[in-house]
């Protein structure tokens, strides 16, 4: 292994997989942690240095990871479940609210169609956003266990949207039958514009999944875990780090637990076994 980035002076250094950010502009997501990591090395005392880095696939973060050179990783959550032994890494920070945390998904249709039920939409239209790994392992599963085939088989077409409000707005605008988003990009866009609420309607909510999951490599040490924990929290205190967290949407951080991780990783295992038996 090479040298610890939290020996010696606290240098604290967090990686992200790219596919952690389905639907921001990459260039938009380096400025923002580039202004982060200031934030935080500015108004934390504790911490002497705070680096960000975005690793191209989950592969090289882990190489990174192990090679010593990466405390903190924040990756997408069926990543981590495939690598997790690989990984050999400890659970770490989760957000209230936000892509940091557990979220619904809905899986919205016009509502002029008459379908009650996902069997309804065979041959029909659909987008999604893309990249949004766990959000399609929830309509899936969903179909698996409906005796059906997968999304890529099930509807007419499938679209990969860049942003949840683009998808919205392809219902909206009648150019396909249904759509999945989270229920905060659902929420966002029915209060920008009323009248998607009324031309749209949910069909199908998930329960609470987690898309990305924060690990910390396993010998971190604690008094660095709770400095981390402490200094981005203090973020809201100061109108850039605000800015930083409303642009993520993430409230306050907490230590994460596997209880948060409990309902997708049921999910995960149970698509696997379905996709298993019907294939």
């Amino acid at each position: 292994m090479g040298p610890l980035s939290g020996a010696g002076p606290n240098h604290v250094n967090v990686a992200f997989s790219q596919a952690t950010f389905p639907d921001v502009a990459m260039q938009d997501v380096r400025a923002a942690l580039a202004i982060w990591g200031e934030e935080i090395t500015r108004n934390i005392k504790d911490i002497d240095s705070f680096t960000t880095n975005i690793y191209p696939t989950p592969e090289a973060l882990i190489e990174a990871m192990h090679s010593g050179s990466v405390d903190l990783a924040v990756l997408p959550t069926l990543d981590f479940f495939k690598e997790e032994a690989r990984m050999e890494a400890d659970l770490g920070l989760v957000s209230r609210s936000g892509p940091g945390g557990s979220q619904h998904y809905l899986l919205v249709v016009q509502a002029a169609l008459p379908a009650q039920q996902i069997q309804t939409l065979k041959n029909l239209r659909f987008c999604h956003v893309k990249n949004d790994a766990v959000g399609l392992l929830f309509l899936n599963h969903t179909l698996l266990h409906q005796g059906l085939p997968e999304m890529d088989r099930f509807f007419a077409t499938t679209e990969a949207k860049s942003k949840g409000s683009q998808a919205l707005s392809t219902v909206y605008f009648g150019r396909a039958d249904a759509c999945l988003v989270t229920e905060e990009a659902y929420q966002i866009a029915v209060a920008m514009n009323p009248q998607i609420g009324r031309k749209v309607r949910i069909l199908l909510t998930s329960p609470e999944l987690m898309g990305s999951v924060a690990v910390y490599r396993k010998d971190y040490p604690a008094h660095m875990r709770q400095l981390v924990l402490e200094g981005v929290n203090l973020l809201k205190n100061y109108p850039r780090g605000a800015q930083i967290l409303s642009m993520f949407q993430a409230t306050e951080l907490r230590q994460a637990t596997e209880a948060d991780l409990a309902e997708t990783r049921k999910m995960y295992r149970e698509y696997r076994q379905k996709k298993g038996r019907f294939l």
